[in-house]
């Protein structure tokens, strides 16, 4: 558990660091990691927010041209919902947030179907954002305090449902929330406040899932008894393919991936349109191959022969091989999905397969959120190929936009430099070694390239 959670805060610190440097894209696209292995993480799913509002206000976002440009995620977050298929919904809403930052009517979507999943602190943050923006919002205020009263927080509860109160003074819900935390907090303030407000909720079945929802799972213990419970879950609900996917989410905390993989291939069966179950498989298959790898690489550094070594080669050839084969299942039922088809590409060109790289590639380079990524990666691919006018070409495209000289204006701007040298045009290297140079002088070997250019 203590790795998985320091695998969390890496991502979550580089993601800060790339807010720091106004790579709002790479930021958006750290937390986003984070969200798909922890749906419900807290500081993520705040902060995400803040670097979208940032980057719609530094970029000057248009709310109508965001809308539009959103339109596809709109519809689909719609008709997710409708289905209640919360995971994919919460993933088309944040498509569409990412470009429209300031769309309250999304944020409060993406905060009632966080809070439906049973993310809370992921639903929180989205409602606390629509609040920030609209500050009379009734419904994001009432909704705020359903949420901390779930969690036993009740004092922000109560002080939520006060504010909706002061602006809505007939609002039935507010008025007998208040009226329901006061009368037990003077039973015997917090102590006796959670005990008899569990067992008013208690005939309905919601007092233990909606602790379980707000507990943090922090032992295998912890982890173990909320597989029981989503167990009792799925008995109760057995056609919900979601609650076979939470179950495939928790055996995977304690790396137990039979289990993990038998639950997700029961959601694919109970909804053979669950895609994120589908792809759940693949996911626990990739643990398999990182688990194996780090198991030959500790007996490698045990026993440093060609043999261990071998095999290490061998795990890695085979899990770039799966990951291929795995993206390309996934494009194929995905095929307008550019984020998707640019990985595959990114696979493929690692995997030695460039030509279907660059075919893959050149289909998502008009999406702007792989946009510079893409280019860069066909660069390199027409580079390896010996096309060095074209390689050009793509990495000039690929540093457009980039006005600060940040870590992937740096590998773009050596890789189009290293590309002019192979063109044996020297000047043009040395102007672009010059600009890295200018911003960072200890980068790879700029410095020793320069001297030789003379």
């Amino acid at each position: 558990m203590a790795e998985i959670d320091q695998q969390y805060e890496k991502l979550v610190e580089k993601a800060r660091e790339a807010a720091k440097r106004r790579n709002y894209d790479y930021a958006i696209d750290l937390y986003m990691q984070v969200l798909k292995l922890n749906p419900d993480h807290a500081d993520a799913a705040k902060e995400i927010r803040q670097i979208t509002v940032r980057k719609g206000q530094e970029g000057g976002l248009s709310s109508k041209k965001s809308f539009f440009k959103g339109l596809g995620s709109f519809i689909k977050s719609k008709s997710k919902g409708l289905v209640k298929h919360y995971d994919e919904q919460i993933e088309e809403c944040e498509k569409f947030l990412r470009n429209a930052p300031f769309n309250v009517k999304m944020l409060m979507s993406l905060g009632d179907a966080a809070a439906r999943a049973g993310y809370a602190h992921r639903a929180i943050a989205n409602f606390e954002q629509a609040l920030e923006i609209d500050k009379k919002n009734v419904e994001a205020m009432k909704a705020l305090g359903r949420l901390h009263n779930g969690l036993m927080a009740y004092e922000k509860a109560s002080a939520y449902y006060r504010r909706a109160l002061s602006l809505a003074p007939n609002d039935a819900e507010a008025s007998r929330a208040v009226k329901n935390i006061a009368a037990a907090r003077t039973a015997d303030k917090i102590g006796a406040l959670g005990e008899s407000y569990r067992e008013k909720i208690r005939d309905a079945g919601k007092a233990a899932k909606m602790e379980a929802e707000g507990h943090i799972l922090r032992t295998d213990m912890d982890v173990k008894t909320a597989i029981n419970r989503k167990l009792d879950d799925i008995k109760q609900s057995p056609k919900e393919s979601k609650l076979y996917r939470d179950l495939g989410d928790l055996y995977v905390k304690i790396k137990d991936y039979g289990s993990a993989e038998g639950a997700y291939k029961k959601a694919v069966e109970v909804n053979p349109g669950d895609y994120f179950a589908k792809e759940k498989i693949g996911d626990v298959q990739l643990k398999r191959f990182d688990a194996q790898i780090a198991s030959a690489s500790e007996a490698y550094r045990m026993a440093p022969t060609p043999e261990n070594k071998a095999k290490i080669d061998g795990l890695r050839a085979s899990r770039l091989q799966f990951t291929i084969e795995e993206w390309g299942r996934r494009v194929q039922e995905h095929p307008t999905d550019a984020e998707l088809r640019f990985r595959y590409g990114k696979f493929l060109f690692q995997g030695g397969q460039d030509d279907e790289a660059i075919g893959n590639l050149q289909k998502t380079v008009h999406d702007p959120k792989v946009a510079t990524g893409a280019h860069h990666l066909l660069g390199l691919a027409f580079r390896k190929k010996g096309m060095y006018e074209l390689s050009v070409k793509e990495l000039l495209k690929a540093r457009e936009g980039l006005s600060l000289m940040n870590e992937a204006n740096k590998g773009i701007t050596y890789d189009l430099a290293r590309t002019y040298e192979l063109l044996e045009k020297k000047a043009e290297a040395k102007a672009e070694y010059q600009k890295i140079a200018e911003a960072d002088f200890s980068y790879k070997d700029v410095a020793k390239r320069l001297g030789q250019l003379g």
